[in-house]
């Protein structure tokens, strides 16, 4: 009788941020396909365990509050920290990998005690040091999408060819949603001042589509969001918002439900492009080379002629005096019409 080896037992470490942890996704379903006894455990930030539980290749998602930790830096984070490094030792990992790359995921990954921890060299990760962190160290093109850079990372790390078939693995958590035709979802929020459209192209963008016979609802998460998105309604009375903040379960539900997305910069836009719906994304501060949508469904939308400056990844327009709400001349010129000829062909494709 031939001796079976138990499965092969694999931390991987991807704290943050939310787009970051939807780029991931693909690396686990290309994992999983070439190892599908192995067991798969994800070290998140706790805000954002309810995405990982998504994914099936996924055993358990452990969360962590490392921001909290490094934010509180007192006696009770220690205690906090002490005792959740207990936890992760005792599961005893045959392999950690650091998907970030940044000295902070290094230390957590480190904290596993695990006998292999792999990662980014040190001219790939993001954070060079990093790689000092590892035993196993694997070279991956900079200027490849982050999807496809940490693809590269999983299929080298663990012997494999990724798959032609890019499989983001969470479609099925909402086989239950009813898509509606007639129905689309505006993103209107992002973390930065820079990344924000005008309200007024907000409003032209949701009155086209309203004439067209469409329904739109606009997501809102802060106070700021819920003013502009009040602000679009009253020059639009058709469109509807959410009356509370919702869950990241219950956006995913409305997200499915659309015919097609239009959003910003920001981790929803990208969890609406996993979720396979037509899904437009604008970009001005930051340039979607390299984390933008990705996928025959998606596009990626600039100014038909970038400025000199682009992309600045600033949170301060230098065109803008200082503390601004002013929209960017990089942001202003995406014009309302073009985003909506540029989402009907998706939605029609």
């Amino acid at each position: 009788m031939e001796n079976s080896r138990p499965p092969l037992k694999i931390l991987l470490v991807k704290m943050s941020s939310m787009g970051d942890i939807f780029h991931t996704f693909p690396a686990i379903s290309d994992l999983k396909a070439n190892y599908p006894d192995a067991i798969i455990d994800w070290v998140v930030e706790d805000g954002f365990k309810e995405i990982v539980d998504w994914h099936p290749a996924i055993n358990k998602a452990i969360p962590i509050s490392l921001r909290r930790w490094m934010k509180e830096r007192g006696g009770k984070s220690w205690r906090e920290f002490k005792a959740w490094k207990k936890n992760l030792q005792n599961e005893r990992y045959d392999v950690v990998i650091d998907a970030q790359g940044l000295f902070k995921s290094a230390l957590i990954a480190k904290c596993a005690k695990a006998s292999v921890i792999k990662g980014f060299n040190g001219q790939s990760a993001r954070e060079p040091i990093a790689s000092l962190f590892y035993n196993e160290r694997f070279n991956v093109e900079k200027s490849q999408h982050a999807v496809e850079r940490t693809r590269q990372l999983f299929a080298q790390a663990f012997s494999y060819s990724p798959s032609p078939v890019l499989n983001f693995g969470i479609n099925q958590n909402f086989s239950h949603v009813e898509k509606n035709p007639r129905k689309l979802m505006f993103i209107i929020g992002t973390s930065w001042v820079t990344k924000l459209w005008s309200t007024y192209h907000w409003q032209r963008l949701t009155a086209l589509a309203l004439e067209e016979g469409y329904a739109v609802e606009i997501m809102w998460g802060s106070s700021e969001e819920k003013a502009i998105a009040d602000s679009i309604i009253a020059a639009c009375p058709k469109a509807t918002r959410p009356l509370q903040r919702m869950t990241i379960t219950a956006i995913a539900e409305k997200l499915v439900e659309a015919a097609g997305v239009i959003g910003l910069d920001t981790g929803f836009s990208h969890l609406a492009g996993a979720l396979e719906t037509p899904t437009i994304a604008l970009y001005g501060a930051t340039s979607p080379v390299k984390v933008g949508l990705i996928g025959d469904h998606t596009s990626n939308l600039q100014v038909d002629q970038p400025l000199a400056c682009m992309p600045c990844h600033k949170r301060q327009c230098k065109w803008l005096p200082e503390n601004s709400h002013e929209t960017p001349p990089c942001m202003n010129g995406i014009k309302p019409f073009s985003v909506w000829n540029t989402l009907t062909t998706k939605m029609n494709t």
